[in-house]
């Protein structure tokens, strides 16, 4: 993953939001949105990314803000397709879960550690990724309420639930 890759999908999100600046409180709420993946290209951001997705939420929940469903349904498919690029790099980074080979040597092997450490440690891009792929879905939850699709998509999985015979 690049830098590039975070900064294409906030440009992205930005051009979206630039089409629907019209719509009630829409440009608003993009420029928010924007300003939550921007900050999420950086992993020492990434708190304030994910709480501001929660607020982003929060107002949605209590109609803080609404958007079309058109206008939702694109950047909610947009989100939806980088939260599935994310998904499908979860076998290359399995790559990681393993320290590497370098030796029986102490050096190799603080090495070694060292590399696990940074692939799979707070700061990692990996768990950047993982915080991003939760900033991505709670932005889509923000989306879904705001333009009243939330209740309909929870109603319609409840009711495949229990039709397959599985509890709640």
């Amino acid at each position: 993953m690049t830098a590039n890759w975070g900064l294409g999908l906030a440009q992205e999100f930005s051009e979206q939001g630039a089409a629907y600046d019209g719509s009630k409180a829409g440009g608003g709420f993009m420029n928010a949105a924007a300003a939550v993946f921007g900050a999420a290209t950086n992993a020492a951001n990434m708190a304030s990314a994910k709480t501001a997705a929660g607020n982003l939420v929060d107002s949605a929940k209590n109609g803080g803000f609404t958007v079309s469903k058109d206008s939702a349904n694109e950047l909610i498919n947009t989100m939806a397709r980088f939260v599935d690029e994310i998904d499908a790099m979860d076998d290359t980074l399995r790559a990681f879960d393993q320290r590497p080979q370098l030796g029986n040597h102490e050096y190799g092997q603080r090495v070694a550690q060292h590399m696990h450490d940074a692939a799979n440690g707070p700061q990692s891009a990996r768990m950047a990724m993982d915080q991003l792929k939760e900033v991505l879905k709670m932005s889509i939850e923000a989306l879904q309420r705001a333009s009243g699709q939330y209740e309909e998509t929870e109603a319609n999985v409840l009711d495949a639930i229990k039709r397959s015979g599985n509890s709640v």
